[in-house]
């Protein structure tokens, strides 16, 4: 990280003979004291970084030795932790480039990836610097963080990932991430991935769920749903992915979590599942308790695959879709209760339905939890 300018910081300065009668006189005042910044030492006085001079001059009132309020050029502390990117630049970068500090990041495993979404509008030059500056900082902020990206794409094409640009530390796109007591491997260039669902996927994982239900996790990825479920609960989980990468993770995080229940991956399209070519297929139709749908950009165009997965006698439905507003609950409530009917199904009870996230100025991530029900006689 570049060197931060040193910073103007009010001392009280007491004798060196002095310091463990101060040192006692704070230790239940502490949040006085700038730990920000390193204690001094100027010939036989000592140097004690302050925040309020005002509080300092109270405290202090009724001892009987000797202090004096200054100003010095503050040095930070080596093991001092910053608490934000903007905190950890502010005696690096001018005040009127603050704007193009990122307001939120992802860190996945010890690797982090940025967007710069308000550049536009600098030089070139001073994109790239200024680029590699907040890099910087972010590793002073993280200290697990030994790898940055920037992300400079959408997700894309059929596997899902997005382009991404190495800026500093570590070149290397492979991680060993961790949530709710399971851990994943996974290449963040090579797989769609997101840590910021993770308390969705927890409140999957948490649901009350019974012994021996067979579960569909449709687009699986890596296998951060399947894998929790299957680590709390004694089920069987079909597990589907159409990217043979995630298919070779999923795999090995299989292999690296102790689960109660079983998960079975597959490297394939769920739409080849209702083809009469596939053994596949006829081996699982009709067998599903619970099916989880997380693809919000096109699960819609899949809910003939879980109809034909779904138990005659009804199951559970995990629903994700982005939907425009306004009204984004009940416009995604009728798009799959229309697209169910078509295949002889229909919703017998809403369990649950929320905005998980916000996504976009247009639309929102929302989910469902529905009790299905079929139309035909069992």
């Amino acid at each position: 990280m570049r060197k931060e300018e040193p910073e103007d910081t009010r001392y009280v300065k007491i004798k060196n003979t002095d310091g463990q009668a101060f040192i006692k006189q704070f230790k239940k005042n502490l949040q006085v004291i700038y730990k920000k910044m390193k204690v001094l030492h100027e010939d036989n006085f000592i140097l004690f970084p302050i925040l309020d001079e005002n509080e300092i001059v109270d405290i202090l009132k009724n001892q009987q030795f000797e202090y004096e309020i200054i100003k010095r050029k503050g040095i930070i502390r080596n093991d001092y932790k910053f608490k934000s990117l903007k905190e950890a630049l502010k005696n690096i970068l001018p005040e009127s480039l603050f704007h193009y500090i990122p307001n939120s990041y992802d860190i996945i495993g010890d690797i982090a990836i940025l967007e710069f979404d308000k550049f536009n509008d600098l030089d070139a030059k001073i994109d790239d610097s200024l680029k590699i500056i907040i890099a910087d900082a972010l590793i002073s902020v993280n200290k697990k963080v030994k790898t940055i990206y920037e992300k400079t794409s959408e997700i894309k094409g059929e596997f899902r990932v997005r382009d991404l640009k190495f800026l500093k530390g570590k070149d290397k796109s492979e991680t060993l991430y961790k949530e709710n007591g399971c851990s994943f491997k996974l290449d963040i260039k090579k797989i769609f991935f997101t840590p910021r669902l993770v308390f969705e996927r927890k409140r999957l994982a948490t649901a009350p769920i019974s012994e021996g239900e067979v579960i569909f996790d449709l687009f699986s990825g890596v296998g951060p749903i399947a894998i929790q479920i299957a680590k709390r609960h004694k089920v069987m989980i079909h597990a589907f992915d159409i990217n043979p990468v995630a298919y070779h993770y999923i795999k090995e995080n299989i292999s690296l979590n102790r689960l109660l229940g079983n998960v079975i991956p597959y490297n394939l399209d769920i739409s080849s599942l209702i083809l009469p070519s596939s053994e596949i297929g006829k081996n699982i139709q009709n067998k599903a308790d619970r099916i989880i749908m997380n693809l919000p950009e096109k699960a819609l165009n899949y809910i003939n695959v879980a109809c034909f997965l779904m138990k005659k006698s009804g199951g559970i439905l995990h629903y994700y879709q982005f939907t425009e507003k306004p009204d984004v609950i009940e416009k995604t409530i009728e798009n799959v209760k229309v697209t169910l009917s078509k295949f002889n199904y229909s919703i017998d009870k809403i369990l649950n339905s929320k905005i998980v996230k916000h996504f976009s100025p247009k639309s929102e991530l929302v989910v469902l939890d529905l009790k299905l029900r079929s139309r035909t006689r069992v």
